[in-house]
């Protein structure tokens, strides 16, 4: 058995039985005992591992010498990378993974072919891509393996991302090539939040397409190892009001403070009034932030932003940073989400630090990822109790990705009055009481 192999079962052994059983599926599962064709799909919650089974798979079909090639796409270029990533790790060289992009982007290392049409190949890229069994890609860009590849198996990884017309056009660039299909997995979790094709358009992700039209169980992974068991508390509170299964906690994960992840908290370089938010053994903090002054306002093309809520979600970003530091002294720059592009912003132009600027970004583009400390400010206030898009039930997901990113610390910023009524915020702030900190405001925290 090769060293590729040898990683690969031992990894395959330590995954759970969901797990596995998923991996068993996607290697075996595209063709019935009877011919009949199957879609294997893997829901795959936040911190589930859906991309390690997906990766486990690839690696198992791979190592079987099977003739058809693996195209393993993803929706965003970040998402393909850490896939590419997963393989290397596992031992994989250039001769049995290619990460394929265009030419305007740079190539990073020899597990990289940029080109844009065939003819940009030489004979020997050509060969590599004809000869590579797993080939990487974003969905976007799949042509490119479609028109060197003979045989495709292909899995979509991250399919909340991917809209019907996007996913079937896919499928009919390997039609137009006049090549074989030889099946396909989707990987994903279908409560994510909808496709925006252009505002205000949404579509729903291709997972919940194929869900409506036929009376199909995917193989639900249920064990997640990302959050600490508190946080993950709130993300079960919000799967139950989106009427999804609940998820468990693994013992790697239980009590992942960010004294664990190797950050040391100094009370002493923390200031007196945010001590109790910011301090390790709190890792599930609720701010209502109705006794700061003003209002929202009004930012480009309609966003909202609240300044006084952005000064102190600022502010305590700044506070973590000076407050932790890991083991080479580096400090931790907490991620800071809004569904507001106006809070965001907002949020910006009161951070001094640039490393701080730089992980100030919306709820929407946050999916995917996970970061050790987030802090989300949800930006409206008004006396009428209105929360526009976040109320609508295409969007209601905000809250679940963004609660869902952290993996030590949740810092969430809202106005009680005005979110009180609306169900995801009320389960946050009553029924999560036990297990988080919900502290007032002082109109003090902010100038």
């Amino acid at each position: 058995m090769s060293e590729i192999s040898r990683n690969v079962e031992l990894r395959f052994s330590n995954l759970n039985e969901t797990q596995q059983s998923a991996v068993n599926a996607i290697v075996q599962g595209w063709q019935g005992r009877r011919g009949e064709f199957i879609l294997p799909i893997v829901e795959g919650p936040p911190g589930t591992g859906k991309t390690t089974v997906g990766v486990i798979a690839s690696s198992r079909y791979a190592l079987e010498g099977r003739r058809p090639q693996i195209a393993y796409l993803a929706y965003t270029h970040f998402a393909a990378d850490r896939a590419l990533e997963a393989f290397i790790e596992l031992g994989f060289t250039p001769d049995q993974v290619l990460r394929v992009i265009d030419r305007g982007r740079r190539q990073q290392s020899q597990f990289y072919v940029a080109f844009n049409q065939p003819s940009d190949l030489t004979p020997n890229q050509h060969r590599r891509l004809r000869n590579t069994p797993i080939l990487i890609s974003t969905v976007h860009g799949s042509k490119r393996i479609f028109d060197v590849q003979t045989q495709s198996l292909i899995i979509v990884d991250e399919f909340s991302q991917v809209s019907p017309p996007l996913y079937f056009s896919t499928i009919s660039k390997v039609r137009r090539s006049e090549r074989n299909l030889s099946g396909y997995i989707l990987l994903g979790d279908p409560n994510q939040l909808p496709v925006i094709t252009s505002q205000p358009l949404l579509r729903p992700n291709i997972g919940i397409f194929v869900f409506t039209r036929r009376n199909y169980e995917p193989h639900q992974l249920n064990i997640q190892y990302r959050m600490h068991e508190r946080i993950c508390r709130v993300v079960n509170a919000l799967r139950e009001s989106l009427n999804s299964y609940p998820l468990e906690t693994h013992d790697s994960a239980r009590q992942r403070s960010l004294d664990v992840l190797g950050y040391r908290w100094d009370d002493a370089r923390c200031p007196a009034e945010f001590q109790e938010i910011l301090r390790p053994n709190n890792p599930c903090v609720i701010i209502n932030t109705d006794n700061l002054q003003g209002e929202e306002e009004v930012g480009f093309e309609g966003s909202k932003y609240y300044p006084n809520e952005a000064s102190l979600a600022a502010r305590l970003a700044e506070a973590s940073s000076n407050s932790y530091k890991d083991s080479n002294n580096n400090p931790l720059y907490p991620t800071i989400l809004s569904p507001y592009s106006a809070q965001v912003g907002a949020i910006k132009g009161y951070l001094q630090n640039s490393h701080l600027q730089e992980r100030c970004t919306t709820i929407y583009q946050a999916q995917g990822r996970e970061y050790p400390c987030v802090i989300i400010s949800f930006a409206r206030k008004n006396p009428s109790g209105q929360i526009g898009f976040l109320a609508e039930p295409e969007l209601r997901a905000q809250t679940y990705v963004a609660c869902s990113r952290p993996m030590a610390k949740l810092i969430l910023l809202f106005s009680f009055s005005t979110f009180q009524g609306y169900r995801d915020y009320d389960i946050i702030r009553d029924r999560c009481r036990d297990h988080v900190l919900i502290i007032d405001a002082d109109r003090n925290w902010v100038n």
